[in-house]
């Protein structure tokens, strides 16, 4: 072949490879990585927590944490920042999930799956973003929200959260490895053990601009089941608190008949009263009705059926608790405490005007006097060790609150002067006893008692000694023991 034709054909096929190149190259331009198609950093392990950072476009919550590996998390959380309550994702249960998208550099707190496949190759190691960087996702002053840092790795915690319009006061990290809590406190070296963050690190993070104790964050429990109210599926609208030590930390409205779905803490706590120190199982009230089962907490999904009934805080096995009969009219003492998912072996009721007791023996009517109990009357009632019975059926309908019930609450049965009675608190929850004590009309109490159900321990209110009173608030419809001071 002639010099010139060879040196044709050669620039020839320089060109077409250059050509192939450019269009090689403008392909991959044109089809994005599967990085910049999106990626979850910080995928949570089999069975473990972790918090997770989304980057990529606005994605499915599903099609988003799938890229940890297809269903390798069971579960994701999220804190609405503005009203703190949770919303939630739950593998293969759209039913009870609200969070249904996840934007650019948002953090969630998800939960591995110990059955799910894993990723096919290793999850992805954010490179070191821009600088100077930023937080996103910061949180509004005492509030909680779940920010995530994008900027250069290692940067000092204090400077990371100095980029937010507000000031950061408390930060926590769970370490995906061990499961343990890191935390940033403002200004409180000796108390931070979070000194660093890294590019796409999420942390729960509380604006705050006061020096003062805070609650810790706490992953929710959700609780879902059956409900059901004296054997009567719960009806649309029924109301249904959650309560730890007292406290009521969820709540939630029947919108299915028969179902429910809270999350427990509702919303995380700032400052005390705070959820890890209540301590104690939970207790479910439905309406008026209060349910037999009392599980223990815990994060994450669980199935909990109810079985309400309208005989409140009734004894464990053995034990003695303050029991009010919250359905409507009057009803024989052996079906109201038959309600109690244990059985009671006695009861025992104060007459407020003659003093005189009166009793409630199982099993012994030669020995019973106390024939029937009315609507929100207590009693002293002592748990069987034997086994569970089931629940008579009450009523279907709670009598309705009065106006002034509705609007301030009331403690009915109030002591007279010199006197004691089983009184019991119809009004808000959280109220202070000497509030509540002072809806007494006729006479100031002098004194309240309350018993633990589960320490069996005593409480105590003394009217104008707050520094020998340990009752510090009442949940709503709590039975007290009362002493009548001097009449108004």
């Amino acid at each position: 072949m002639p010099r010139t034709q060879l040196r044709s054909c050669l620039t020839a096929l320089i060109a077409v490879v250059a050509l192939a190149s450019l269009a090689a190259s403008w392909a991959s331009s044109s089809s994005p990585t599967e990085a910049e198609a999106g990626t979850v950093y910080n995928c949570p392990q089999a069975g473990k927590w972790a918090i997770s950072v989304w980057s990529g476009e606005r994605t499915t919550t599903a099609e988003a944490l799938d890229t940890c590996g297809a269903g390798a998390v069971d579960a994701a959380y999220y804190i609405q920042p503005l009203i703190q309550t949770w919303q939630v994702f739950f593998r293969g249960q759209p039913g009870i999930s609200d969070l249904n998208g996840l934007d650019d550099l948002q953090a969630v707190a998800t939960l591995g799956s110990s059955t799910a496949s894993t990723a096919s190759s290793a999850p992805p190691t954010p490179t070191p973003g821009p600088s100077p960087g930023r937080m996103n996702g910061c949180p509004l002053v005492g509030k909680w929200a779940l920010s995530a840092w994008n900027g250069p790795n290692a940067t000092d915690t204090a400077d990371a959260f100095a980029t937010c319009s507000d000031v950061v006061g408390v930060a926590y990290w769970l370490d995906p490895e061990t499961q343990t809590w890191q935390r940033y406190v403002r200004e409180r070296p000796e108390l931070t053990t979070l000194s660093r963050l890294d590019n796409l690190q999420g942390v729960f993070a509380l604006g705050s601009t006061e020096a003062k104790e805070y609650c810790a964050i706490n992953i929710p429990g959700t609780y879902h089941g059956a409900v059901t109210i004296d054997g009567q599926p719960a009806p649309v609208g029924t109301v249904i608190n959650v309560f730890r030590g007292g406290i009521q930390f969820g709540t939630t409205t029947v919108t299915e008949e028969g179902a429910y779905t809270v999350n427990v803490p509702l919303s995380a706590p700032v400052i005390p009263p705070c959820f890890e120190s209540a301590g104690g199982p939970l207790t479910f009230t439905c309406g008026d009705a209060e349910a037999q089962e009392k599980p223990n907490w815990g994060p994450a999904l669980r199935l909990q059926d109810l079985t309400c009934v309208h005989m409140l805080s009734c004894p464990a096995a053995g034990k003695w608790s303050i029991a009010v009969y919250s359905g409507p009219g009057e009803s024989p003492a052996d079906d109201a405490l038959a309600q109690c998912g244990l059985s009671v072996d006695a009861a025992y009721r104060i007459d407020p005007d003659t003093q005189a007791w009166s009793r409630y023996i199982r099993g012994r009517p030669e020995l019973t006097n106390l024939p029937s109990l009315q609507h929100l009357q207590g009693v002293v009632a002592r748990g069987s060790p034997s086994e569970p019975v089931a629940a008579a059926a009450a009523p279907s309908a709670p009598a309705a609150p009065s106006a002034q019930e509705q609007s301030e609450g009331q403690m009915e049965d109030c002591p007279q002067p010199g006197k004691w009675a089983i009184s019991v608190w119809n009004g808000a929850t959280a109220t202070p006893p000497s509030d509540a004590l002072a809806t007494c009309a006729a006479v100031t109490v002098a004194a309240a008692y309350w018993i633990d159900p589960q320490s069996q321990a005593w409480k105590r209110y003394f009217d104008g000694r707050p520094d020998i009173s340990n009752l510090a608030d009442l949940r709503e419809l709590q039975g007290l023991v009362t002493l009548g001071g001097q009449a108004r």
